[in-house]
């Protein structure tokens, strides 16, 4: 079926209106036609509905045709495509009208069918390309702020590589430097004291280096991520094995609550997730403290696996630069932990490609809990 042909015909003759109705009738469009008798009328109906053109008569009695037409093209109205329909032969008056925006000028007394429909046709095509033009324009200027987002985020990578590496590297090259001297002497107490620096310093200098990896390529992958059902409960205790002997070290319980829970995700990136946290929260929990992986299933279908500690918390400013690349939280852990902050950028970026999204909840004094909402996604 052709589709409809929406005109908006602003005319104050009601003969001039019947001819451009019987030139209608007699053409192949399938058109619907709004009649209005004056300017105001007209500008009042084009601003409450969608016109694939307008047919503007030149002549009006309460307005000038420029202001109109003026009105008409303006932003906010909505129309593109404007025909005028005039008694005028003068050629300066059509091409002063094409100049302000109309598509045509066609003569009353030479209307007909066939050309009346082709004028329509066009302003149509035209009204149809200037809408994909305007979806490109859209599309292309937000394409250009996300590759000034990055870029910046890459001139922020690189301060980051910049700084925090600097730090580690120089105590490795000046410790390694001095136990090179301290072997000399044969003083295996401090020898072993430089070594331990020595290796605090790689340690870090390595996580910082992981940290940075796994959040460059994240940023660079545009790739679908495949889901699955997966058992949280078995993927939080794979994940955090390697955080035990810290907390254990460090006296800091690490205990489940998922039961059965099975929640649609990416096991890798889950794992990811949940080692990080779980890291983050050991640095800033006290000896005596304890962290808790649990989940919670909705009656809507809303999974949430909740990262919970009684560590030292944050202030709400704190939290609402949590996420920001350009504002990087970096504060010690409890026993004088150094971190890149880069490791929650990277669980938030994680948890946005599985579809879910992270929450966080914090008081000073009383502890953090970070938690992961699957909509819809799971199981139990």
């Amino acid at each position: 079926m052709p589709t409809q042909t929406h005109i908006l015909l602003i005319d104050d003759d009601e003969v001039d209106r019947q001819a451009v109705r019987r030139a209608l009738s007699a053409s192949d469009l399938t058109w619907v036609l709004t009649e209005a008798a004056n300017a105001a009328e007209g500008l009042a109906l084009a601003g409450e509905k969608a016109f694939d053109c307008v047919l503007l008569d030149y002549r009006l009695p309460d307005a000038d045709a420029f202001d109109v037409l003026g009105a008409l093209l303006a932003p906010g109205c909505g129309i593109n495509a404007v025909l005028i329909l005039t008694g005028e032969t003068n050629p300066e008056t059509a091409l002063d009208l094409m100049r302000a925006g109309a598509l045509d000028h066609l003569s009353k007394a030479e209307l007909n069918p066939s050309g009346l429909a082709r004028a329509i046709r066009y302003a149509k095509a035209r009204r149809a390309f200037l809408a994909e033009l305007e979806q490109a324009k859209r599309e292309a200027e937000e394409k250009s702020l996300a590759l000034d987002a990055l870029n910046r985020q890459k001139a922020l990578l690189l301060s980051i590589i910049a700084h925090d590496l600097r730090n580690p590297f120089q105590a490795i090259i000046g410790l390694s430097d001095s136990l090179s001297r301290t072997a000399a002497q044969k003083d295996p107490a401090k020898v072993q004291i430089r070594a331990q620096a020595v290796q605090e310093a790689a340690v870090q200098a390595h996580a910082l280096m992981e940290s940075l990896f796994d959040w460059a390529q994240l940023q660079m992958d545009s790739g679908n991520v495949e889901l699955e059902m997966v058992d949280v409960a078995a993927i939080a205790q794979e994940a955090t094995s390697v955080c035990r002997h810290t907390a254990e070290e460090k006296g800091v319980s690490v205990s489940f609550d998922c039961g059965g829970g099975m929640v649609r995700a990416h096991r890798d990136m889950l794992a990811t997730v949940l080692r990080n946290l779980v890291g983050n929260s050991i640095k800033f929990t006290p000896a005596g403290g304890g962290i808790t992986i649990a989940c919670e299933k909705g009656t809507d279908g809303r999974f949430v696996i909740h990262v919970r500690d009684s560590g030292v918390g944050m202030s709400q400013q704190a939290i609402d630069n949590l996420f920001r690349i350009d504002r990087r939280v970096t504060t010690p852990g409890t026993a004088g932990e150094k971190g890149s902050g880069l490791g929650l950028l990277l669980c938030r970026d994680l948890v946005e490609r599985m579809g879910a999204r992270m929450e966080v909840a914090s008081k000073v004094g009383e502890g953090t809990a970070f938690s992961l909402v699957f909509e819809g996604l799971s199981k139990q």
